[in-house]
C-alpha cells in the first residue's frame, strides 16, 4: 500500500510541474498565466484541482508571511481552520 501512496505522489508532481511549465506553443510564457498549488487539494490528493491559475480572483490566505492560493473558497476556509496541516 505504501508503494501505490509513493507513486500516487510522484505521480502528482510530475502531473503538477508539467501543468504550470511552458509548452512555447500557445501558452508560451509571454502569455502564460501565473500558476501555483491549491495545498488542500494536494494534501487530499486531489488531482482534479491542484494547479491553479492566479489572477485578481483566486481565493488566497496568507500564514506566516507566504500567501497561498486556492482552487476554491472551500479550500481556503478549510486551510484558514488549521494552516499548520497544509502548509509546508
Amino acid at each position: 500500500m505504501r508503494f501505490y501512496r509513493k507513486m500516487t505522489a510522484i505521480w502528482l508532481v510530475l502531473i503538477c510541474a508539467g501543468g504550470c511549465a511552458s509548452n512555447g506553443g500557445a501558452n508560451s510564457s509571454a502569455t502564460q498565466k501565473p500558476c501555483e498549488q491549491c495545498m488542500v487539494c494536494k494534501h487530499n490528493a486531489d488531482l482534479a484541482c491542484v494547479d491553479v491559475v492566479v489572477d485578481a480572483n483566486t481565493p488566497r490566505y496568507e500564514y506566516q508571511s507566504k500567501t497561498y492560493y486556492f482552487c476554491s473558497e472551500t479550500c481556503r476556509e478549510a486551510f484558514a481552520k488549521n494552516p499548520e496541516k497544509y502548509a509546508h
